[in-house]
């Protein structure tokens, strides 16, 4: 497909195209340091830049820049060209499900539940089940691995607390991957793993996941923390654990079974494994939702293999998580595009 490349190899702020020799960027707006590293990557890319940079709110990560007489609002790598319906489109889970089957790109069998024995019969075909809010992020609300009709209830129950219409799917074995996709061009690719802690023979799972947690958060400016809640405990209590039980030293055990970072997953770069075909697979997600920036969620069957179902699309994806690759430039290059042919010759993701 045309356009299905990008990204390059990073490198550091100084290698990357758009500096001004000679002129020192301008110093942080005001409320720099209230913003997360969410925003503060594009912030920092667009002051390089020499882009003007007005923290609207730094909760949310709002802004605006302006440069050359174009203003240009964004919420972390949520900007205002990304139109209300591809938002609309990505923030309800079963409408994007829709979107992707029509345009014959693979989903997992899925189905929105209706609390009655369709539900039970559809666990039954297909033997386990992630269960999901239709809206929400970071992971709220989502069960994975439901294999009983308890467990079903229990699942479809939690969904319901953060949304009244709940998704259920088929759990496909394989490997979490998010790929970011800017402008019809794959920028990154990663793995995601689920939270797991190493025993040591002397502290208890709950210790152990508290060390974690807290190790978690502070590589991610806050970002990412392992809950102490019953998700984690029947994580644990599967794997035949206690929460008060000593893990034998070296021994690995997960306590999460979702790999979302916020509760405490961790991220690793395989831009350069990535299969042709997940990477024009991403953007076809892209393209089908007429999308400028989106993070595409498949189970794979490897970084480096062309077998995958896409799960979901994210219309805000952290940019920060694939560093160092260049993905604030190649955001801030769609913004004001004055830098994008220099960006364009630079090293890309053979999608070929």
């Amino acid at each position: 497909m045309a356009g299905d490349r990008g990204g390059e190899p990073g490198g550091r702020p100084e290698d990357r195209p758009g500096r001004l020799s000679g002129i020192q960027p301008p110093p942080p707006p005001a409320a720099y340091e209230a913003i997360n590293v969410y925003t503060r990557i594009i912030v920092d890319e667009a002051l390089r830049r020499g882009i003007a940079v007005e923290i609207t709110d730094p909760a949310r990560g709002g802004l605006v820049l302006r440069q050359g007489g174009r203003a240009v609002r964004t919420f972390e790598s949520l900007s205002e060209l990304t139109s209300a319906v591809a938002f609309r489109i990505c923030d309800d889970k079963g409408l994007t499900r829709d979107v992707l089957q029509r345009a014959g790109i693979p989903v997992a069998p899925g189905r929105r539940a209706t609390f009655d024995a369709a539900d039970v019969d559809f666990l039954g075909r297909q033997g386990e089940l992630v269960v999901k809010p239709v809206r929400g992020e970071q992971g709220r609300g989502v069960t994975v691995g439901v294999t009983t009709p308890e467990e079903l209830d229990r699942a479809r129950e939690e969904a319901r607390r953060w949304c009244a219409d709940v998704l259920l799917e088929r759990r496909c074995p394989g490997e979490d991957l998010r790929v970011l996709v800017i402008a019809a061009e794959v920028v990154a690719a990663s793995v995601r793993r689920p939270a797991q802690v190493t025993g040591d023979g002397r502290h208890t799972v709950a210790e152990l996941v508290d060390a974690r947690s807290r190790a978690r958060q502070e590589a991610t400016d806050g970002a990412s923390r392992i809950p102490l809640d019953d998700t984690t405990r029947r994580v644990v209590e599967a794997a035949g654990y206690k929460l008060d039980d000593v893990v034998e030293d070296g021994v690995v055990l997960a306590v999460r079974r979702t790999a979302n970072l916020h509760t405490g997953g961790t991220i690793h770069d395989v831009t350069d494994e990535l299969h042709p075909a997940l990477g024009q697979a991403a953007v076809a997600v892209a393209r089908a939702i007429d999308i400028p920036v989106v993070g595409v969620d498949l189970v794979a069957d490897g970084a480096d293999r062309p077998g995958f179902v896409v799960i979901e699309a994210n219309e805000q994806p952290g940019l920060a998580n694939h560093e160092p690759r260049p993905t604030a430039q190649r955001f801030l290059s769609l913004l004001f595009p004055r830098d994008r042919v220099s960006d364009a010759t630079r090293g890309r993701v053979d999608l070929s």
